[in-house]
């Protein structure tokens, strides 16, 4: 087929020419001072991003190993934890933890909305919320398309004086959605290389806070290879327990570079708020006819990473995204768990712009017509008002 994929998937997202050129260049001497400077500025950069004045700690894995470092470095066995169960990976989460002897108490938010904080209070006011170590939240589950409001989680732990660390994984907002761990008072953030840093997979990150730092040095539970402490207090070119990924390094500069040419996090925080609403108003536009809506019932948690898109119970989602994929060069994520068959998910993180976003918008409004869904008019030129100068 002539022409270049469009991958909306929710991740692995579009890897940018200047990453690929950055990474494709022989090994050197990990032990160097230059490879130092290189891989200190770049996590250095990689923290401020995150606005955290803690450490950063950075694994050579997917997201799943930052979930197995938070864990087995912050909360011993048999620690109790509140865990926001939000969709398919927040409940994934949940279960590592009880892999890891963890007492989790589950805290259902619906595959459709967000934390709500009125239940969260209630939950950690109850008897059995006293002795919560920890409370664990995705800020954007990828499965839903769904964003909870991290600023009202830690209002909720701090009117209630609650000493819980708060753990937030950012792996589907880092880099497409504002974050200020400091201001949020956040324990631990946990990031990954393949979505918002449009790189291969294979960077993990957790930023932690001095409160976090504490907690792992006081929790006798046994472990080698996530142990923050051993990558807290080696020479820097050995902060990834082993040795560093090289060549991921040399991506994650350049990316961080893009980002600053950009005009830093807030330029693309501010893109992807841009992009995600051309989205939002292309399918709300398209829901009209009454067979799509919105898996995100909540305005205001509908992700600027992802947008899950479910049809109506007549219809197959799957074939939409195979229709898409084989006739129309555009790849998008599935229904996870009880919206297999009944959802497809729209990314729009990473390397986009508009362009871009306006060309994926035109072939999943294509391939919903090639599949006989009925959609309302007007999705495509909505989406162009919008990221137009006049609307702007």
């Amino acid at each position: 087929m002539s022409g270049r994929t469009f991958i909306q998937n929710p991740g692995p997202t579009n890897i940018p020419e200047r990453i690929l050129r950055a990474m494709a260049r022989p090994a050197v001497d990990f032990g160097t001072e230059d490879f130092g400077l290189l891989l200190g500025s770049s996590l250095k950069t990689l923290n401020q991003y995150m606005a955290n004045s803690g450490p950063l700690i950075g694994y050579t894995s997917t997201g799943h190993g930052a979930w197995e470092a938070t864990v087995t470095n912050m909360f011993d066995v048999g620690a109790s934890v509140l865990l926001c169960d939000s969709g398919h990976f927040s409940h994934r989460w949940g279960e590592m933890c009880e892999a890891h002897g963890l007492d989790v108490q589950w805290f259902e938010t619906s595959w459709q909305r967000g934390v709500d904080p009125d239940a969260l209070r209630d939950a950690l006011s109850a008897e059995s919320g006293a002795k919560i170590q920890g409370v664990l939240v995705a800020h954007t589950e990828t499965s839903t398309g769904v964003t909870s409001d991290l600023a009202a989680i830690r209002d909720v732990l701090d009117d209630l004086d609650h000493s819980a660390l708060l753990v937030v994984d950012s792996i589907a907002s880092f880099g497409c959605a504002p974050l200020d761990v400091d201001e949020l008072g956040v324990d631990a953030c946990l990031a990954v290389s393949q979505k918002g840093l449009m790189m291969p997979v294979g960077l993990a990150f957790s930023g932690i806070s001095e409160r976090a730092v504490e907690a792992a040095y006081a929790n006798p539970r046994r472990r080698f290879y996530w142990d923050w402490r051993r990558r807290l207090e080696v020479e820097g070119y050995r902060t990834f327990c082993g040795t560093p990924p090289i060549h991921h390094i040399f991506g994650l500069n350049e990316a961080l570079s893009m980002f600053e040419e950009e005009g830093g996090i807030h330029a693309v925080t501010n893109r992807h708020r841009r992009l995600a609403t051309a989205v939002r108003v292309a399918v709300q536009a398209w829901s009209s006819a009454g067979a799509i809506e919105f898996n995100a019932v909540n305005e205001h948690e509908r992700s600027d990473s992802v947008t899950c898109v479910r049809v109506g119970p007549e219809y197959d989602a799957d074939q939409v995204i195979e229709v898409a994929r084989d006739k129309y060069n555009l790849t998008m994520g599935k229904g996870i768990g009880p919206l297999a068959g009944s959802a497809f998910r729209i990314g729009h993180l990473g390397d986009l712009n508009v362009p871009m976003i306006l060309g994926a918008l035109g072939a999943i409004e294509t391939s919903l017509r090639t599949c006989r869904i009925p959609i309302g008019g007007g999705g495509l030129e909505a989406a162009a008002e919008e990221l137009s100068d006049v609307s702007s």
